[in-house]
């Protein structure tokens, strides 16, 4: 599972994986899905290959 974390406990990834978002949900990650069935889920690669760089804002 590939998942990208925008700032601690808060991650995206691919929609459909409820097992994976069952444990994350219990260890207290807010998560944010994305439909991925074009890309994602053909190889091309996860949120954390698709995502540039990013610069978190406090």
């Amino acid at each position: 599972c590939n998942v990208l974390a925008t700032s601690p406990r808060s991650i995206i990834m691919l929609e459909g994986l409820t097992g994976v978002q069952s444990e994350l949900k219990k260890s207290g990650c807010k998560i944010r899905t994305y439909k991925g069935i074009e890309i994602s889920r053909k190889g091309e690669g996860g949120p954390t290959c698709l995502t540039r760089p990013l610069k978190r804002i406090k």
